[in-house]
């Protein structure tokens, strides 16, 4: 038989919902006033991935149930979007919290008043948050993953727990200080894709013109419909691409910097920064190969 708990109530699907009209109106706002091809299309590239994931833990967070049959313990959303199975055997033991959750927020939302995504808590670890409130917060520590929970009948919760022969102790995770990612294939590849992409945005033009193959007229600015606004000469265009790719070096190195400082708590979630740095550095390159495709 399986028993079934709603996630405790809180005000994280108001605090998203608040954050997503916000930043939906700044967007529409500053799309509706561009007229640059790249922003204007960078925008709305932006504007329709915040809004997915915003609505990915808009449902995860109004919808999240916790169950328990007699071998597992499951965290369940609507729509399927979160489906965990979690064996009781694997649980190792448990603890309890309660109010400001300290830690360092790694992916997700919220942190004071409700934790959705991925976190690492204080003294604990890496840990995958499926927090609505921090009133009553259960950690669960199994043999591979941490997870954060927080049950509306907490201590009927953990009386099950207690049942299963899951008790309650604490336990320690410490930062690891000796952290190297540059040698890591899933960081080290991508980083060096997005550092041929940069130099190739920044290069191309100027070879281009240096061995004549630039027509003299050349567009260096376009409307949001990629209808060409400004002209100048072959030179003006490629030392303008070659700008684009010196400001992409600068988001590349910016994006491993960050990943460095994010890989001491967790090396998956710091290599998300250099795949920024592609999206942004392939997005330009693409641009330009239109741009010289179709005026070249």
């Amino acid at each position: 038989m399986k028993i079934t708990y709603r996630a405790a109530k809180g005000v994280g699907v108001y605090f998203i919902i608040g954050l997503m009209i916000l930043y939906d109106a700044v967007l529409i706002f500053l799309i509706n006033f561009v007229n640059s091809y790249e922003i204007y299309n960078l925008l709305k590239f932006t504007l329709l991935f915040l809004n997915l994931y915003q609505l990915y833990y808009i449902v995860i967070c109004g919808t999240l149930k916790y169950s328990m049959d007699e071998d597992n313990l499951y965290i369940t959303s609507a729509l399927g979007l979160k489906n965990e199975e979690i064996p009781f055997k694997t649980i190792q033991m448990y603890q309890s919290s309660q109010g400001h959750i300290r830690g360092v927020k790694l992916s997700g939302y919220g942190k004071n008043k409700f934790a959705i995504g991925r976190s690492f808590i204080d003294k604990i670890g890496n840990t995958y948050m499926f927090v609505t409130s921090t009133k009553n917060v259960v950690y669960l520590k199994t043999d591979t993953a941490n997870y954060g929970l927080s049950p509306e009948n907490f201590k009927k919760f953990t009386e099950e727990l207690e049942k299963r022969r899951i008790n309650c102790f604490k336990w320690e995770n410490r930062l690891s200080k000796s952290i190297s990612i540059n040698k890591e294939p899933k960081f080290f590849i991508p980083f060096i894709i997005t550092s041929i992409v940069v130099v190739l945005l920044a290069l191309i033009p100027i070879i281009l013109y240096l061995y004549g193959k630039l027509p003299d007229r050349m567009p260096v600015s376009f409307d949001t419909r990629f209808m060409a606004v400004k002209f100048g000469t072959g030179k003006q265009f490629a030392f303008k691409q070659m700008s684009y790719g010196i400001l992409n070096m600068g988001v590349l190195f910016c994006m491993y910097y960050a990943g460095y400082i994010y890989s001491k708590y967790d090396k998956r979630y710091s290599y998300k920064y250099i795949y920024i740095s592609f999206i942004v550095a392939l997005f330009y390159f693409i641009m330009q190969i239109r741009i010289l495709c179709t005026f070249r």
